[in-house]
């Protein structure tokens, strides 16, 4: 009889994380495989998933440190983003013999079906209670969608007429490949790890294992994601101050075991810090992701919420209390780091998203059925957690539905593009340089094995340089001398954007809060541009072939200075430039 509960309960969990899986996968699939409009160019809804997937395309062509994954210079320099979960990605993709858009899909199922298995084996074990572990997985699961049970000012639109108030519609967090799809897999999977090796109560090699496995973790998570490392070393920090200060000598031996393996496996990571610094454009790139003087402090809500009521309503074991009380902890002190260096991170809102609002929502679970369970007969408990299963289900379904009605329009008119990949692929010399719109310029290096000519203000280029390409841009564009100052004025919001990053954002409010005078200095800069031959400009940075998206930049009117043409359908254009002289 335990033997049948036990596997019983094994297959559920199974089937849980393969029902959460297709979930997360359902739109994207049904796009390629049953909607009429597709011919080609998958559905990329999640936030920055056309970036991550030219990441892994980047290792496909063979860089797998890559500086830069759009241009075809800074390959060589130090990695901005974290190459190992593209990694992980792309030899699974090679492994199975499909390409990365084919294995990007893949994973929107695999990730997050195994990404359930860990939250619940950590929850299950936290709690000793796998019924609750189940809601508080779900709930994890499907943010964004379960955001709103954190807002109690959003449950009467979500229930009344299926609005989902203070989210993007982007899709449920884990659609997103990378991060936080790969980055949460170790995230999670160090925490159920820690926890089993500090609290467990295992056996010495079981023990062990799970120490090591720790250190493993936390020390590879240097190279997935930034804000997974430093929350989960911040989170260790916490432990051994806990440990330290009630002289719990065995439980500090074990952080600073795990710590010290860590640091030790990090190693290359850190020198490859060291050479990003050195770099000339290493202070604009920091300038550029919003890391700005500052003591600012953050107030969250749902973490003062959920901090205060598990404080005055837990009643738990120690152990769980310690490991909870670090998580919280840990959680306010990144948030609010600033308060102690004066220095911000960069869109620290990034812990909010993927640890803390997720955690605190599953933390709020546990609660509310600890106390819950007291009041009411055992029936009506169940019956609470089926009807809370069936909401959680529900608002994840609804979400992606809405997710997918908002943007399939957009995606439906970028199959266009999909013969011309083809072409690139097929016709071109590997590793071209190709000049084109912002919307072609993020597909290429997705879709293809060439680099473009406008780069990403989240890698080690130049202020220079993205002005340059921005300015190329606005020329064709039809922003005249004439024009320039209305232009940029009513605009500075976009010009703060594309040339400081998170700067001024983070700084003064918003992306346009710069002063005058910088906007007046960036108007002069566009002006004299008016003096130079534009086709020498174009060739200041390498460029091998221009392609002209005629339907929606009819007035590039590229013709005026190129005649190599060497393609001309659907209103796309490429023009050679390789043999064009400056």
């Amino acid at each position: 009889m335990l033997r049948f509960t036990y596997f019983k309960e094994k297959y559920a969990v199974v089937l849980l994380s393969i029902a959460i899986g297709i979930l997360i996968i359902a739109p994207a699939a049904y796009f390629r495989y049953w909607d009429g409009g597709y011919r080609g160019i998958d559905f990329f809804g999640s936030g920055d998933e056309d970036f991550y997937l030219a990441q892994i395309q980047e290792i496909y062509d063979g860089h797998w440190f890559s500086g830069n994954i759009y241009l075809a210079e800074n390959k060589n320099d130090s990695y901005v983003q974290q190459p190992l979960p593209a990694m992980i990605v792309a030899f699974l993709g090679k492994s199975l013999g499909i390409s990365a858009r084919d294995v990007n899909l893949l994973t929107k199922f695999l990730f997050p079906a195994l990404l359930t298995i860990i939250v619940y084996l950590l929850f299950s074990s936290l709690t000793g209670r796998k019924d609750i572990a189940v809601l508080m997985t779900v709930f994890v699961m499907l943010v964004q969608a379960t955001w709103i049970f954190l807002n109690p000012s959003a449950w009467l639109p979500f229930l009344l007429r299926g609005e989902f108030i203070g989210t993007d519609h982007n899709f449920i967090s884990y659609a997103r490949p990378i991060n936080p799809q790969v980055s949460s897999i170790f995230f999670f999977g160090y925490l159920l790890c820690a926890w089993k090796f500090l609290f467990g109560q295992l056996s010495g090699k079981s023990e062990k294992i799970y120490g090591i496995a720790s250190a493993i973790i936390l020390g590879l998570s240097f190279y997935i994601y930034f804000f997974a490392f430093s929350f989960l070393s911040v989170f260790n920090a916490t432990l051994f101050f806990g440990f330290l200060y009630s002289k719990d000598w065995r439980q500090l031996k074990k952080v600073i075991l795990i710590s010290i393996g860590a640091l030790i496996i990090a190693i290359p990571y850190f020198i490859n810090v060291i050479g990003m610094m050195k770099t000339p454009s290493y202070l604009q790139l920091t300038r550029r992701l919003g890391m700005v003087e500052s003591r600012q402090f953050i107030f969250s809500r749902v973490w003062w919420g959920v901090t205060a009521l598990f404080l005055l309503f837990y009643r738990g074991s120690r152990e769980v209390k310690v490991f909870i009380l670090a998580f919280l902890a840990t959680a306010f002190l990144v948030t609010n780091q600033q308060l102690i260096t004066g220095r911000t991170l960069s869109l620290p809102a990034h812990y909010h998203w993927y640890y803390i609002a997720p955690m605190a929502g599953a933390i709020l679970i546990y609660l509310l059925f600890l106390y819950f369970e007291r009041a009411v007969t055992s029936w009506i408990s169940r019956v609470a957690m089926a009807l809370l299963l069936f909401l959680f289900f529900y608002a994840g379904i609804l979400y992606q539905q809405i997710s997918f009605a908002g943007q399939r329009d957009y995606f439906v008119s970028s199959q266009r593009y999909s013969p011309i990949f083809s072409w690139l692929n097929q016709d071109l010399r590997k590793e071209s340089v190709i000049f084109a719109n912002e919307d072609l310029s993020n597909f290429i290096p997705a879709y293809t094995r060439h680099n473009v000519y406008r780069g990403h203000s989240d890698s080690l280029v130049s202020e220079e340089r993205i002005k340059h390409s921005l300015y190329i841009n606005f020329f064709l564009d039809g922003i005249t001398k004439d024009s320039s100052r209305d232009f940029f004025y009513n605009n500075r919001d976009l010009l703060g954007g594309r040339i400081f990053g998170q700067h001024y954002r983070m700084k003064n409010g918003c992306y346009g809060c710069f002063p005058d005078a910088i906007l007046d200095e960036l108007i002069l800069e566009y002006q004299d541009f008016f003096k130079k031959d534009f086709v020498s400009e174009l060739k200041k940075y390498q460029v091998d072939y221009v392609l002209w998206d005629k339907e929606k930049n009819p007035e590039w009117r590229l013709g005026r200075f190129f005649n190599k043409k060497i393609y001309d359908q659907d209103n796309l254009v490429i023009y050679d430039l390789s043999n064009l002289r400056q």
